[in-house]
Order: C-alpha cells, then structure tokens, then sequence
C-alpha cells in the first residue's frame, strides 16, 4: 500500500482525555470501482492527557493499493454520495482531530481498478450490496460446469477403449432396433490406413450375427440416414483368424458406416413360404462365408438362424414344404452339423444331421456326415453301417469308398486293441497267481491229490457194486 498525504476535511471535535480516540472522519476520494467496506474501529484504552489545541496539519493516512489519494484544487462539482467509512486512525498523543474547512473537489474520471476475491460470508456481502451472479470474465469451478458431448466425438460403447463410435452425421426418427432388416452402406480400412473395403452395401438382420460385431454392436445406437465412425479392436472384426488375403491376423479396424434404410421383419408364423427361403438362404451364405475363414462358432450361428427360418416348429407354419425347400433345409442342417464337427461338439452335430436325415432320408451328403461324427464318438461299427448305406445310393462314391476303408481299418485295430487289452489282463491274473511259491506248490500238491482221491473212490464204489452182484447171484 502506498501512503499518500491526504488533506482532510474539517472535522469538529471537542478536546477528549485520551490520545487516541476513534475518530469519525468524512473523507472525499475520487470515484473509484471500489466497493465500500465497514470496519469497526480499534478500541483503545484511554489515557489522560492535557487538552491541546493544534492547528490543521496534515497526517499520513494508510489506503489500501487501489484507494490513491488526489488532492485537487477546489471547484464546485455536483454532490456525490458516498457511503460513511469508518476507519481507526491511530494518532500520537499530541495530535488531536482539528476543525478544517470543506474543500470541495471535481469529480474525477480514474481507470477502473481490478479487486482482488475478498471471501465474505453471504450475510456480509448481501450487506455490502454485492450479487451471487458469476463475474464477468470469471471462469466457473468445474464442479459447477455440465459437459455436453459434441455431435463429433467418440463414444465408448463397452467403457474399455476397445470399441468407439462417433457420428459425423445426425440421422432421423428413432434408433434401430434389433430384429430389424436394414441396409447400409460401408467402408473399412485398417489401422494402417489400407482401405479394404469401399462403398460396400449390405443388408443384415440387426443382432442376429450377419455382420462383424464392431456393426452389429453399433447399429442399434444409429437412426436411418445417420453416417458415423467406428474404430474397433480385432476381436470386434475378424479376430485372430483374420480375412486372408486382405486381412490379417489380430487387425484393428476403421469403418465409416451409413444407414441407408431399415424395415422391420415380420414374425415367422406371417411369412410367406418364398420370404423364408430368402432370409435362410441369406442366412446360410453367410454362414458359409465364416465357414470359409474357419470361424466355425459364427458359421453355426448363421446356420441355426438360417435353419430357424427354412424349418421352424410345425406350429408355426401349415403345409407340406416344397421340394426346393426340403432342398434348403438339408443343406443347412448338413452345414450346421458339419460346423459342429470342427468344434468337437459331436452330440449336437447329430442331433442336426439326424433332423437333415428326417427330411431326406436318402441324402448321401447326411450319412456320410453322420459317419464321421461316430466316428468322432468313437462308434466305428455304426459309422461302418452309414457308409455301406451311402454306398447303397451311391456305388461309385469315392469320398464314401475311401471313409468306408479307413472305417474297416479302424475296426480292425480297434479290436486288435481290445485283444492285446484282454490279453494283458490274463497274463496279469496268471502272474498275480504265480508269485508266492508255497502257495503255487500247495497248490500242485493238492491238484495231484485230488485225482489220486477220486480214482480210490470210485475204485471202492466199483469193488462194493461187484461183491453186491456176486453176493446176488450167489443166492
């Protein structure tokens, strides 16, 4: 604070017994941007001092930084209001509060002067006639802000930084929903930058695993006409296996994805027999095209949808189903049940293939796959009794003659297996019986005695048969 002398106005006091009393005094200052601020004055002891009267001086008073003193010459000015401060002015003894003339001053334009944040509880700055309201130009805490996404920026959709979505462009009406039929059109490029695909359309059962999850998962949260982004680890794309040749193993990917349309699909039950055939067609290829890439678990799901819409319950649907839909519907359960197989699920491959074999029952594909999923069981001979079946229709399948041989060869040392099996448990038996040697010659002991016991026996009962014949005749 700088201190600057001040030329006080009169103040009338009578002469007081104490050197420093607290002393009201009306100051005039330049408008300054300043708010008013009462303090009470400092209560000083009092001391008795001989009442003397000085004449006007000038005494040094402490302003704070922002108040500067400006002593100006007298000219009228218009009556400024200005609120009482009280201040503590502390004296020495011999001075004492004179009577000095008014000086009138100008009023005088001062740069606004910034003031620093005074915390004052809210009952005092309500008194000090200060608002609640923000300053301006004052940045609010972050507690008090609300951060609203923009149009533009990714969004977590599981919370892990594996899979992000952001729109770039605001579609209408509502969110898909799953179930839904709807097409879009896409581009996919690698983290590398490679674009992979281009301007590719596809139309896709929402939530039924037609597309790559990193789609499916992000579909549901788009409306028709909206563009966004994608950006997705491998396991949200084509996981570890990849999709050769264009895309490798555990590649991370970019899609820029438009919804172009949407429909919802009817219940199976109000289908006509022709849409179920082109939904479960459309199910089954692409369960082939996972299939190719040796994604067996998605290649089954795509075949039990396709299969979900080709051979429902008989509930759902009335009527003998055509030739070209028998057709379709054992291929998929054929295909389901070969997907299976890859995975070592053999139970419910046959529970497919036996469902394929009920359609037709002459199907050479079925039997043949039935065999191998015995085999797979480890039931040769009934997997034999397949194959000689498929032959039956078809003599000069070589795929069937080539399993039927290795099933024989199977056979054969299945059960050349179970002999040296039976083989080596009598051998242990004999051994077991063989070790301790007194028992093996009690044994022989009593295996010789035996005989020569019987052989007495019966020579005895032969000798008392004799003498009663004899002694019959003799009478």
């Amino acid at each position: 604070a700088e201190e600057n002398a001040v030329e006080t106005p009169a103040v009338e006091t009578a002469a007081v017994g104490t050197p420093a009393a607290a002393v009201e005094t009306t100051v005039e200052t330049p408008i300054v941007e300043a708010m008013s601020v009462e303090t009470t004055a400092a209560e000083i002891p009092a001391v008795e001092t001989p009442a003397v009267e000085t004449p006007a001086v000038e005494t040094a008073v402490e302003t704070p930084a922002e108040e500067n003193a400006v002593e100006t010459p007298a000219v009228e000015t218009p009556a400024v209001e200005t609120p009482a401060v009280e201040t503590a002015v502390e004296t020495p003894a011999e001075e004492n509060a004179v009577e000095t003339p008014a000086v009138e001053t100008p009023a005088v334009e001062t740069p606004a002067v910034e003031i620093p944040a005074v915390d004052t509880p809210a009952s005092d700055a309500k008194s000090l006639g200060v608002t609640e309201e923000p300053l301006d130009g004052v940045e609010e805490s972050p507690q008090e802000k609300v951060v609203v996404p923009e149009e533009n920026e990714w969004v977590e959709i599981l919370g892990n930084g594996s899979l992000k979505r952001k729109v770039t462009k605001q579609g209408t009406g509502e969110n898909l929903v799953k179930g839904q039929l709807v097409k879009i059109k896409y581009s996919l490029m690698l983290s590398d930058g490679n674009v992979v695909d281009k301007d590719v359309e596809q139309v896709f059962q929402l939530g039924d695993g037609e597309v790559i999850a990193a789609i499916d998962l992000t579909a549901n949260l788009a409306k028709v006409g909206e563009l966004y982004e994608v950006m997705a680890q491998a396991r949200f794309a084509y996981g570890t296996l990849g999709r050769p040749p264009k895309i490798g193993s555990n590649c991370g990917v970019l899609l820029v994805v438009e919804v172009i349309g949407a429909e919802d699909v009817p219940q199976i039950e109000d289908l006509s027999e022709e849409e179920r055939m082109m939904i479960g067609d459309r199910k089954r290829k692409i369960g082939n095209d996972n299939f190719a890439r040796f994604d067996y678990e998605a290649a089954s799901t795509n075949y039990r949808g396709a299969c979900s819409y080709l051979d429902p319950p008989s509930y759902k649907v009335v009527g003998e189903a055509s030739e070209e839909m028998k057709d379709l519907q054992t291929k998929s359960w054929c295909n389901l049940a070969l997907s299976e197989l890859k995975q070592s699920k053999s139970d419910s491959g046959l529970t497919a293939i036996n469902r394929a074999l009920e359609i037709q029952p002459k199907s050479t594909k079925a039997l043949y796959r039935k065999g191998k999923l015995l085999q797979e069981k480890g039931e040769y001979e009934e997997a034999e009794k397949c194959l000689k079946q498929a032959l039956q229709l078809e003599p000069d399948n070589a795929g069937c003659k080539q399993f039927l041989k290795e099933l024989t060869s199977a056979i054969i040392k299945s059960k050349q297996r179970q002999q040296r099996m039976y083989k080596k448990m009598f051998n242990l038996e004999d051994q077991k019986e063989a070790t301790p040697t007194t028992e093996k010659e009690g044994a022989t002991w009593l295996e010789g005695a035996i005989p020569m016991i019987a052989g007495a026996v019966a020579v005895g009962a032969l000798a008392v048969a004799a003498y009663g014949g004899i002694k019959g005749m003799m009478q």
